[in-house]
Formats: structure tokens, C-alpha cells, sequence
């Protein structure tokens, strides 16, 4: 160690961490749910912030989303990669609800070109040709959403098509 090296020199950022870097900024979606699990579709609403945590090793979500009528969901989403498992993680606090293990927590891996997330609900960004999460030409992202019914298969939900906003 020299005396320009710290004493608790952490390593970089997984470099699979990269993968989400077109999400940075702040984005904004109106769309509707579809007929299903959760009854007739609703008009949702959501505005988006993400950045890096200093360090870069955890990606900061900021949202606020409004299904039809329904009180307005505020929160914050710790994104990580968890190089020993090979998979990205995702953490969140909410106002809709107290912390739960299980109720709180995502999992994904990157499989045929898609990143897809599971937890109380399933989501997937598509992949572009680097391996980063696909920004679309007219500069759109889209997200898919499922919900698990009462048999615990997963039906699709949503798809936001979120503009950047900021």
C-alpha cells in the first residue's frame, strides 16, 4: 500500500452494473392495465427518477405512481448486482405498505435478451445489442409487468412506455 492508495480501498462496480445506465435521468409514462388479475383496466400514471448512489454500486429509483383513483405510490428502489449469484437485486421502501422480506424484494437475471425482475410482481426491459437496457428509436423505454393470479401463474398486467421527462 502506498500513501495515495486508501486503507479500505473498495473494488469497482460490477461491470454488469452497466447494463443499466440508459435508465439514468427522469422518465414519465400514461398508460392503462389491462382486464385481468386485478379486474378492468385502470388509467396508471408514473413519473420515474433514477441515479447512482456515489460509489456507483447501487442504482437510486425515486417513483410516483397512480393506478385509476387510487392514492398515489411513492418509493425508493435500491438496485444492486449480486456478483455471487450472478443476478441483479432490487430493494424497496414504499408508502403503501410496511417492509416485508418477501413483499419487498426483486431478483432477475439477463436471459434471451431481456433483463426480467421477480417479486410481488414480474417485470422485464428489453435488451439492446450492447447488452444495456434497449432505449427505442423515438427514444421511448418500455417496461412489461405481470401479477401472479390465484393460482400463482404469472398474467400480464401493463406495459408503460415511459418518455423521458428530465
Amino acid at each position: 500500500m502506498t500513501d495515495d492508495e486508501p486503507a479500505f480501498a473498495a473494488p469497482p462496480p460490477d461491470p454488469e452494473l452497466e447494463r443499466l445506465e440508459p435508465l439514468l435521468g427522469t422518465w414519465s409514462a400514461e398508460d392503462h392495465t389491462l382486464d385481468g388479475v386485478f379486474g378492468p383496466s385502470v388509467p396508471v400514471r408514473s413519473t420515474e427518477t433514477f441515479r447512482w448512489l456515489d460509489g456507483g454500486y447501487f442504482l437510486v429509483q425515486e417513483y410516483e405512481t397512480t393506478f385509476g383513483d387510487e392514492p398515489t405510490q411513492k418509493g425508493v428502489n435500491y438496485w444492486f448486482y449480486d456478483s455471487e449469484s450472478g443476478s441483479f437485486r432490487i430493494i424497496f421502501f414504499s408508502n403503501n405498505g410496511a417492509f416485508s422480506e418477501a413483499g419487498n424484494r426483486y431478483s432477475g437475471r439477463v436471459a434471451g435478451g431481456r433483463l426480467t425482475l421477480e417479486g410481488p410482481a414480474r417485470f422485464q426491459y428489453e435488451l439492446d445489442d450492447d447488452g444495456r437496457i434497449r432505449i427505442d428509436p423515438d427514444g421511448a423505454l418500455s417496461v412489461t409487468w405481470w401479477l401472479r393470479d390465484e393460482t400463482g401463474d404469472w398474467q400480464p398486467w401493463m406495459t408503460n412506455t415511459f418518455q423521458r421527462s428530465g
